[in-house]
């Protein structure tokens, strides 16, 4: 499928006008603004979405878009749920080495991130939020009535229309050039970062992964973006579409910022301190991560964000991974596989006692 500059370019301009209406119906009176971040803050399952005591307008927001499309396949959708509680390490861990400074490549999109501050502040705290996502889409039943699927997904819409709220109305926010703030262009190319790029990511590094389980996972995540809001022709159904899709966007937009080294730079001083007590990273020789990063990433891209040169030591490890010799023991001990998203779902508990409510800037 071609992707052409001037279909990619009108998607820079748009956001989401169902989300952007019930933001705006938020900062519409900000005497109840707080109260309403209440409310969003105590949703924690899709069971919360339906409970008494949301305001009317956010009750309407919930009942409209706790839909699954009608192309769904929940068939494929639980066998990608399987696919994710097999694989949940090496998948997270690809979240952080790959997904997230991928994204930090694209200039304009790394400009948004940046003013919302907190990615750089606090990113220990936004990868485990981040990681909290990725396992509540993907948990088996996740989009049941006892699942957290369509709670995580609506209130990330909401965060991303808050984002484009308040910085459309900087005095420094220049849409005529960089787009509209979580524009569709930059919301497709996040959602490919989750799931073709990751996809890629464990091939990469060893695994074998099927044209189903692709497909499947392709799928899955394909699901979740329309459910936060983007155009359904950003939603490449197969491999090579979003193979296509991602290489347009980058040729549009990587290139070397400020702000996507800026961000690199806090990822990689949170994966330091994540290295302190996971016992992924407690298993790597001091500084392999960052090796592993730039491998996975290329080092076009390693170089646009600063990332430093892999040591021959690194290298020659790096090598034996991708012919499969004792990847997973290695990154991940003797029983890689059971560490379910069930398993990690317990350790991200964490996060809850010191969880800022997603509609937070600054």
């Amino acid at each position: 499928m071609y992707y052409s500059d001037q279909q990619l370019a009108t998607k820079r301009q748009e956001g989401d006008a169902a989300a952007d209406a019930v933001v705006q119906e938020m900062f519409a009176n900000t005497a109840h603004t707080a109260q309403y971040m209440r409310q969003l803050h105590s949703i924690k399952t899709n069971q919360d979405l339906t409970k008494a005591g949301l305001s009317p307008f956010l009750q309407e927001y919930f009942s409209q878009h706790q839909q699954l499309p009608p192309w769904a396949d929940t068939q494929a959708m639980n066998r990608a749920s399987v696919f994710f509680d097999k694989h949940t390490q090496p998948v997270l861990l690809l979240l952080g080495l790959l997904s997230l400074p991928y994204c930090y490549a694209a200039a304009l999109g790394a400009k948004v991130l940046c003013y919302t501050e907190r990615i750089r502040s606090q990113t220990y705290q936004r990868l485990g939020e981040t990681a909290q996502f990725v396992v509540d889409v993907t948990a088996p039943q996740g989009f049941g009535e006892q699942g957290s699927a369509w709670a995580s997904i609506l209130k990330v819409r909401l965060m991303h229309a808050t984002v484009r709220h308040h910085l459309l109305r900087h005095k420094t926010w220049d849409s005529s050039h960089w787009g509209v703030p979580v524009n569709q262009e930059d919301m497709a190319g996040t959602n490919l970062a989750f799931s073709w790029l990751v996809l890629r990511g464990l091939r990469h590094s060893g695994w074998q992964v099927s044209s189903q389980e692709a497909l499947d996972y392709l799928h899955l995540w394909n699901v979740i973006g329309y459910g936060l809001g983007i155009s359904e022709d950003l939603l490449p159904n197969n491999a090579k579409a979003a193979f296509w899709l991602s290489k347009r966007i980058g040729q549009r937009h990587f290139r070397p910022s400020e702000e996507g080294q800026s961000l690199t730079k806090a990822l990689l001083q949170s994966l330091a301190q994540s290295g302190q007590d996971n016992p992924v990273f407690a298993r790597l020789p001091q500084g392999f991560w960052v090796s592993y990063m730039r491998d996975l990433l290329g080092a076009e891209i390693a170089d646009m964000l600063d990332i430093p040169a892999a040591t021959l030591s690194h290298q020659a490890l790096i090598w034996a991974l991708k012919q499969g010799i004792q990847t997973q023991n290695f990154l991940f001990g003797s029983q890689p596989s059971r560490r379910t998203s069930a398993n990690i779902r317990q350790q991200l508990a964490q996060w809850e006692a010191g969880f800022v409510p997603p509609l937070h800037l600054g």
